[in-house]
C-alpha cells in the first residue's frame, strides 16, 4: 500500500496497513528550523540549507530524506506568492526585526525570539470605512495560480505521498479581527461594535472564498486533503460563547465550507487548538471531516473519549504525543509509551493520522522526535494487537 493509498484509506474510516504519518505537511503540522536542523544531525544524515515553509512561525521544509526515514505519507501544495505584495523586514535594534503583513499589520520577531508574533494594527477605530480602505490580500492576483497546476501535476506523478492543499490568503476567520484591531479591541467589537465586525467578517469570507475557489479551479482534482484553521479555544474551552460562534462564525465557516466543496473532493482539514469539544459537533454540521491538532492536553480532549463520541464521523489528524508535558520533557521511553497511548486510543477503525500537537517547537530533544515517529511506525501496524 502506498502513502497515497494509506492516507486515503485511513480518512475513510478503513484501517490500512498502518497508520498515516505527516510531518511538515501544513503549516501547522511541521517543525521549528532549529529543532528541524537537530533532527538532521541525530538521524545523521548530511548538513544542508533548511528552507522556510512559513516565515512568521519559523518552521522548516522538510526534506525528502527526513519524510522517507520517519516514513512520513502527505506534502504540501502552496499557491505561489503574490505578485502585489513582498514583506519587506525591518531591523528595529534592541526590539527585534519586523515586518507588515498583507493586511497591513506589524509583525515582531524579537532579538533571539522563535517566532513573529502582532504587534501594531492597522484599524485604531471599529470603523467600516477605515476597514474598506486598509490594505487587504488580492485573492484574484494572478500571480498566485500562475503555472499552478502544472506544477502540482509534475509533483503528483512523481511522488505516491498524498497531496494536502493549502490555498492562498490566509484562512482565519474568527481570529483575522484580532489581527487588524488587537486581542482586546477584537473581544469588545463581537459584543459591542456588531455591525463593525459583521462587515468585516463578510468582507473577509469574500476574499477566502475567491482564494479558495481561484486555487481549486487549478487543483481541486488533484489534491487528497484540503486545509483551513481557525482557532476557536483556549486551554479549558471556547474563547467566545458557543452561541455567539453559532451566530457570527459559523455561517460564514459554512459559506467558505461550501465553496470548498463544490470545486473538490478532498477531504476538509480544520486547525482549531485547544478544548474544542464542544464545538466538534458544530464542526461536522458545516462538513469538517478532519479535526488538528488534537490538543490532548487541554480540557475535555481526552483521546479516548474523543475517539468514542466523534470517531465515525471525523478522523483525528495530530494528538498523537502529548508536546506540552511529554515530548518536550520526558524521556525517550516515555515518549513512545505516549505515541503507544494514542495510537491505541485513536487508530482502531482507521480515522487517524499520527502526528504531534501542532509544529515541534524549539528546544524539544532531537531523541524525543525520533523516538516518536519510530513508535508510531511500530504501533501503528493494523492487523495487530495495539498493546504489544
Amino acid at each position: 500500500m502506498n502513502s497515497r493509498e494509506r492516507m486515503l484509506t485511513a480518512l475513510n474510516h478503513e484501517e490500512p496497513d498502518r497508520v498515516p504519518i505527516d510531518l511538515g505537511g501544513t503549516v501547522v503540522s511541521t517543525i521549528a528550523i532549529p529543532t528541524y536542523a537537530a533532527l538532521r544531525k541525530h538521524l545523521k544524515l548530511p548538513e544542508k540549507p533548511i528552507k522556510t515553509l512559513e516565515f512568521v512561525q519559523q518552521v522548516a521544509v522538510v526534506d525528502n530524506d527526513v519524510l522517507d526515514r520517519l516514513g512520513v505519507d502527505v506534502i504540501p501544495v502552496f499557491a505561489n506568492p503574490p505578485g502585489g505584495y513582498k514583506p519587506v523586514f525591518v531591523d528595529e535594534g534592541e526590539r527585534g526585526e519586523s515586518f507588515k503583513d498583507e493586511f497591513g499589520a506589524k509583525l515582531l520577531r524579537p532579538k533571539d525570539g522563535f517566532y513573529y508574533d502582532w504587534r501594531e494594527f492597522p484599524l485604531s477605530e471599529p470603523s467600516i470605512d477605515a476597514m474598506w480602505k486598509m490594505a487587504w490580500p488580492d485573492p484574484a492576483d494572478p500571480a498566485r495560480y500562475r503555472g499552478l497546476r502544472e506544477r502540482v501535476e509534475k509533483l503528483r506523478q512523481s511522488t505516491d505521498r498524498a497531496l494536502f492543499g493549502i490555498a492562498p490568503c490566509g484562512h482565519d476567520l474568527f481570529n483575522q479581527i484580532f489581527r487588524v484591531r488587537g486581542m482586546e479591541e477584537g473581544m469588545m467589537d463581537l459584543l459591542i461594535n456588531e455591525d463593525f465586525a459583521e462587515a468585516f467578517f463578510d468582507r473577509l469570507t469574500d476574499t477566502i472564498c475567491t482564494a479558495q475557489s481561484l486555487y481549486l479551479k487549478e487543483v481541486g482534482d488533484l489534491i487528497d486533503v484540503h486545509f483551513t484553521a481557525d482557532d476557536l479555544s483556549g486551554q479549558s474551552g471556547p474563547m467566545i460563547s458557543p452561541e455567539l460562534y453559532r451566530r457570527m462564525i459559523k455561517p460564514r465557516w459554512a459559506q467558505i465550507i461550501q465553496t470548498i466543496k463544490s470545486h473538490t473532493k478532498a477531504k476538509i482539514f480544520y486547525h482549531s487548538c485547544g478544548a474544542i469539544t464542544e464545538l466538534i459537533p458544530d464542526l461536522i454540521e458545516i462538513g469538517v471531516e478532519i479535526i488538528n491538532p488534537v490538543q490532548v492536553s487541554a480540557s475535555g480532549m481526552d483521546s479516548a473519549i474523543l475517539k468514542k463520541k466523534f470517531g465515525k464521523k471525523l478522523s483525528f489528524w495530530g494528538g498523537g504525543c502529548d508536546t506540552q508535558a511529554v515530548l518536550n520533557r520526558n524521556a525517550p521511553a516515555d515518549v513512545r509509551q505516549e505515541v503507544r497511548r494514542r495510537i491505541v486510543d485513536f487508530a482502531p477503525g482507521g480515522g487517524f493520522v499520527f502526528n504531534a500537537v501542532h509544529n515541534i517547537q524549539t528546544g524539544v530533544p532531537a531523541a524525543n522526535i525520533a523516538a516518536m515517529f519510530d513508535a508510531a511506525l511500530e504501533f501503528g501496524k493494523y492487523k495487530r494487537s495495539y498493546n504489544t
